[in-house]
């Protein structure tokens, strides 16, 4: 079983959610591993899998070394790492590498059947350009993956959301929900009426807000009956997809 992490933008908290979302369903007996197609800013591992593989606690890889290996450039954990902190089309150009699609849908259905639940942490929007002739979300549309919106809780996040989700309803992409994560100091009456606003013009299930916090560990007996609600979610695609 495969969930698709999308976010509605760059520093919505996409690594943060995937961690948690990780270490919840860990907890609860699953088998869970993540992946990440292309890490920018990253020259030989992915930062992203390394952070949320150190909160998962993998008995796999205990050290630092360890756990950079799992994650390292070219693994199926982290297809593509590149050293340009940038847009994956631009950071791929700067490296001189073609960021090819077999090649993430091979490590893709590798990882997929060698654990219960995968977890794909998108990058940037949706609509980010993995090359010059493709898309993020055309991407996710081919590889039929349900989707999970990461988005900011305050003021700004209605136009970003609404318009991720016509983005992805435009593919027929599926949508599993929308998980809203605070910046820190946003105004409570704008968060609530931002999580009733996009259930209704969204037309999609809001599964709740997450605070800001220090410690990730902090968040996650907040997170784990999301996660359940998600995990519910996905077992429904599945039975309609089966019949």
């Amino acid at each position: 079983m495969i969930i698709f992490i999308a976010g509605t933008d760059t520093g919505v908290g996409k690594t943060f959610i995937s961690a948690l979302l990780a270490k919840a369903l860990a907890d609860h007996g699953f088998d869970v591993k993540v992946q990440k197609w292309v890490s920018t800013g990253n020259m030989k591992f992915s930062e992203d899998c390394v952070s949320i593989y150190g909160l998962l606690g993998d008995k796999s890889a205990i050290t630092a070394k360890a756990l950079q290996d799992k994650s390292a450039s070219g693994s199926d954990t982290a297809p593509y790492c590149l050293p340009f902190s940038a847009s994956p089309h631009l950071a791929s150009e700067q490296a001189g590498v073609i960021i090819k699609t077999e090649v993430i849908q091979d490590a893709l259905l590798r990882l997929e059947s060698s654990c219960e639940i995968l977890i794909v942490e998108g990058i940037g929007g949706v609509l980010v350009p993995l090359s010059r002739e493709i898309l993020l979300a055309d991407l996710v549309a081919d590889f039929k993956l349900p989707t999970l919106v990461v988005a900011r809780s305050g003021l700004g996040t209605l136009n970003h959301t609404l318009l991720t989700l016509e983005a992805m309803r435009h593919r027929k992409i599926r949508i599993a929900g929308v998980l809203l994560n605070s910046q820190g100091g946003e105004d409570p009456s704008i968060v609530r009426d931002n999580q009733r606003t996009i259930t209704e013009i969204g037309q999609v299930e809001v599964f709740g807000v997450l605070p800001r916090v220090k410690n990730p560990l902090d968040a996650l007996p907040l997170i784990k009956p999301m996660a359940y609600s998600i995990l519910s979610v996905l077992k429904d695609f599945k039975r309609t997809a089966e019949t």
